[in-house]
């Protein structure tokens, strides 16, 4: 009896000191957006630990440089949007989509913005004149050139520039822009301020379902670590039901204004994505090839089935 006893306490001792699985851990490298608001929600609601995750969620100095740090893995994970994903491929970076954000149409208030009193009133107007757009080749200057096209003017003849969010309405009101291309909050306080007003949206020529932002990885991460892949789409579906509950709106919107580094009442401004598309889809990409191939961004025709992780 006395030896059963030892042998049980020394099974005991054993069990209690096996470690236990060890957590997959990665960075996570984003642009302070409300489309991460899944993952943000993931990791202060505790979804991702118990999916086995453990994130450290950067900021990017600007989303052109997500793809080199996944390469150099530097970061595990990243928020590229598709247009920057599509390039990064063409020059041989291999990245792949590991999960989805929400899709268009898309609640959040966005548009070309004409300086106050400049007499612009549509895109043909824009023909000579300077317009203001976040980066060269990301996807409001991708969508802000198609809706100028769409419109029935050549997008070549307008005088596209780069400036950042927080100097676009400086930029209205001294003249160094003739017109911006903007998303909220920054679209919101350009128009509030009467430097400019809207004279067409951009997005209106997107087609549904369609992903603005997107996680993506490597893809010799992503065969490695397909189940942690599995768990972090389970974490954010988890995600996407707390946030759905009207009860959990105010936390939702806390979480997001520490993630995004907004002050609250910003943040309070930013809308909570209609849904969170989770699972990616070869649809979600179709769009951004097309477009992406037409302002020759790629030269190459890529099977939007090889950029999406199983």
């Amino acid at each position: 009896m006395k030896s059963s006893a030892i042998g049980a306490a020394v099974f005991a001792m054993l069990v209690t000191a096996w470690p236990a699985e060890a957590a997959t851990k990665f960075t996570f490298l984003y642009t302070p957006v409300n489309s991460w608001i899944g993952i943000f929600v993931a990791k202060d609601e505790g979804y991702l630990a118990k999916h086995g995750l453990e994130a450290e969620l950067t900021i990017a100095q600007n989303g052109s440089v997500i793809s080199a740090a996944l390469v150099a893995d530097s970061a595990q994970i990243g928020g590229p949007t598709p247009t920057v994903l599509l390039q990064a491929n063409e020059q041989g970076l291999d990245l792949v989509e590991i999960a989805g954000t929400g899709t268009y149409p898309l609640r959040t208030r966005s548009g070309i913005v004409a300086r106050a009193e400049s007499g612009i009133h549509g895109a043909a107007d824009l023909v000579g004149k300077k317009v203001g757009v976040p980066g060269l080749g990301g996807i409001i200057d991708v969508l802000s050139r198609n809706w100028v096209k769409s419109n029935g003017v050549d997008y070549h003849r307008v005088q596209w520039i780069e400036l950042q969010f927080p100097q676009m309405g400086d930029a209205l009101k001294t003249g160094l822009a003739d017109a911006i291309a903007s998303v909220d909050p920054f679209y919101s306080r350009v128009i509030d301020s009467k430097a400019g007003y809207k004279i067409g949206d951009y997005a209106s020529t997107i087609p549904a379902g369609t992903v603005p932002v997107v996680y993506a990885s490597t893809r010799s991460w992503a065969m490695k670590n397909k189940a942690a892949i599995q768990e972090l789409r389970a974490a954010l579906k988890e995600a996407e039901a707390f946030v759905r509950n009207p009860a959990n709106l105010a936390t939702a919107r806390t979480i997001l204004a520490k993630y995004t580094k907004l002050p609250p009442a910003v943040a309070a401004t930013l809308d909570i994505p209609d849904r969170l598309d989770v699972d990616p889809t070869p649809q979600s990409l179709a769009f951004w090839i097309g477009v992406s191939r037409e302002q020759g961004l790629i030269k190459g025709n890529p099977d939007p089935k090889t950029l999406v992780a199983p």
